[in-house]
């Protein structure tokens, strides 16, 4: 009886997580759609450059303090 119990127990909880929404991250969230960019080989004093695309789909300004290239 209680395993039963037990059983539709969890059984619920595994129902209602997929059921509730998601609780909402606040603050900034950054995406892009690619985090890296490889220019392969670059003949010494050539400039190269790409542009990355960057959004902010959080619900907060989002601030870039710094960019390290490697």
């Amino acid at each position: 009886m209680k395993n039963g119990l037990a059983a539709i127990a969890v059984l619920l909880l595994v129902v209602l997580a997929g059921v509730l929404p998601a609780q909402e991250v606040k603050g900034p969230r950054i995406e892009a759609r690619e985090a890296q960019h490889d220019f392969g080989k670059v003949v010494q004093g050539t400039t190269v450059s790409h542009v990355f695309e960057v959004r902010n789909t959080g619900s907060e300004p989002l601030v870039i303090d710094r960019v390290v290239p490697s």
